[in-house]
């Protein structure tokens, strides 16, 4: 049996829709697990193929490549351990039609279990269709009905050359790009530079940063710059291992 869910905004937040659904405007060298393909893709090319990882126990990043306009979460389907994904373009927005790439933050359903795979059919904006599975967490857990976000920066490895960077911010303000500096063999700092001068609204949303960090150790400590917690101590990004 499925469940559809219909996403009408893909900034409506409050922590669930519907099934704990948020999104944003990605064995792990890195970390996190990598998901593997299932079953072979249907993209032209291979190097635009979404990919996806583990933010936490209860969320994962999709990684995948369009337009300059990010895309929305058109629909999720909700099976048994899977997941149909379904990106859609705004069809009022006019676009550079150059590859980007671009992050969506997805919260498990109620029900499901980390511990356990999850398989994810992604269709992208473009009607392309990709496989891939999302291998179950040691430190996994049944998603309940009550799930609200943390609402704190972590990080996902997408491959071993790159992280997916999540923090939590305006929608009209997102950071555009960001490095990794090694301190040490087992520290690294990673800063987010943003590429705005617009106004920020004071809505608070998912924000994905895909930052290159080729050469950082798997099992760094990853400090956010420029970021603290509430007790005004440095941010230390979670990493899923």
């Amino acid at each position: 049996m499925t469940v559809s869910l219909r996403v009408f905004s893909s900034l409506a937040l409050g922590g669930l829709l519907l099934a704990s659904v948020l999104t944003g405007c990605s064995t792990s060298a890195g970390g996190s697990p990598a998901p593997e393909s299932t079953a072979e893709s249907t993209s032209a090319d291979m190097s635009y193929a979404p990919q996806a990882g583990w933010l936490d126990s209860t969320a994962f990043v999709l990684k995948s490549w369009g337009d300059a306009c990010a895309p929305q979460l058109g629909e999720l389907i909700a099976g048994d351990q899977s997941l149909e994904i379904r990106l859609v373009n705004d069809e009022d927005e006019m676009c550079a039609t150059v590859q980007t790439a671009h992050g969506t933050y997805i919260g498990l359903p109620a029900g499901f279990d980390s511990a356990r795979p999850v398989d994810l059919s992604v269709t992208d904006a473009g009607g392309q269709k990709t496989e891939l599975t999302l291998p179950g967490l040691d430190d996994g857990e049944i998603i309940p009905a009550d799930r609200m976000p943390e609402q704190i920066p972590a990080a996902a490895w997408i491959g071993d050359q790159e992280l997916a960077v999540l923090t939590w911010g305006s929608s009209t303000c997102m950071p555009g790009s960001g490095d990794v500096e090694a301190v040490s063999e087992t520290e690294a700092v990673v800063r987010l530079h943003a590429h705005t001068d617009t106004l920020c609204t004071r809505d608070l949303v998912p924000q994905i940063t895909f930052v290159p960090a080729g050469g950082i150790a798997a099992d760094a400590v990853l400090t956010l710059a420029d970021h603290v917690d509430a007790d005004g101590e440095p941010v230390v990004l979670k990493v899923v291992s």
